[in-house]
């Protein structure tokens, strides 16, 4: 028993006294896998301003009445050359996710408003929320 104790006692001083050796390593860039990064890099919205002016409901034309497009209206960041995805998901009371949808829009020097066609048709009383992702292409 005393001699396990004095091996525990001794083992961290056994410990302390071993040496580290560094060994230097020689490599080219040939032998090493590329990588590269970004670094920290802006968002930028692609609306402008960054926001969503307004949002409409169309209705499928005969009963029972069901939410058929959403109408974005919004302004493009760009007022030529650019290509956007306008993105519509609508959620019930619970955030559950009932539908959605996406739609193209070409850059625009004013205000336009984008139809998204969202699939399934919904029951316009389960609408609870909306959500618009608007991504340049």
């Amino acid at each position: 028993m005393r001699k396990a104790v004095l091996a525990i006692a001794v083992l961290p001083l056994l410990l302390l006294a071993t040496s580290a050796y560094a060994v230097l390593i020689n490599l080219n860039s040939a032998d090493i896998n590329q990588l590269g990064g970004t670094g920290l890099v802006d968002v930028n919205c692609p609306a402008n301003p960054c926001q969503v002016t307004k949002v409409s409901w169309t209705l499928t034309s005969a009963p029972p009445y069901q939410v058929d497009r959403v109408n974005v209206q919004w302004t493009t960041a760009k007022s030529s050359g650019a290509t956007y995805n306008v993105c519509v998901n609508l959620y019930d009371s619970a955030s559950t996710h009932l539908t959605s949808g996406c739609q193209t829009q070409a850059a625009s020097s004013g205000s336009v408003t984008t139809i998204v066609d969202v699939a399934p048709n919904v029951n316009p009383k389960d609408v609870y929320r909306v959500e618009v992702v608007i991504v340049e292409q």
